[in-house]
């Protein structure tokens, strides 16, 4: 069986993570995905965080019990699929970039 989800380390920066996840998630895998990326990026201060591979094909609510971001991180600047814009809301640390290129900037901007 092939994976449903990766995840990637793309960069790093002092304490600053650059991570990818791309794939499909379901009900069962969404749980997986968030304790993957709380291994990979929980120790970290600020993380960008790129979702938009990700394949949803639910509503959010149903599809990710959790939200996949990880739990540790001060700061969460995410590229995501527009659905799950609405999780955002009331997590202070996250910072929602529309494109790449925005959210590089964010990250270059906070690199020693």
């Amino acid at each position: 069986m092939s994976a449903l989800f990766r995840v990637r380390v793309l960069a790093v920066s002092g304490t600053q993570v650059w991570c990818a996840a791309a794939g499909r998630l379901t009900t069962v895998t969404s749980g997986v995905l968030h304790a993957e990326l709380t291994a990979r990026c929980g120790e970290a201060t600020v993380v960008v965080l790129d979702l938009r591979q990700l394949q949803l094909q639910l509503s959010v609510d149903e599809f990710l019990p959790l939200a996949p971001w990880p739990d540790g991180p001060h700061t969460i600047h995410l590229l995501a699929p527009s659905l799950l814009h609405s999780r955002t809301a009331d997590d202070a640390r996250l910072h929602w970039h529309t494109d790449l290129q925005a959210a590089w900037q964010a990250w270059s901007a906070l690199s020693p």
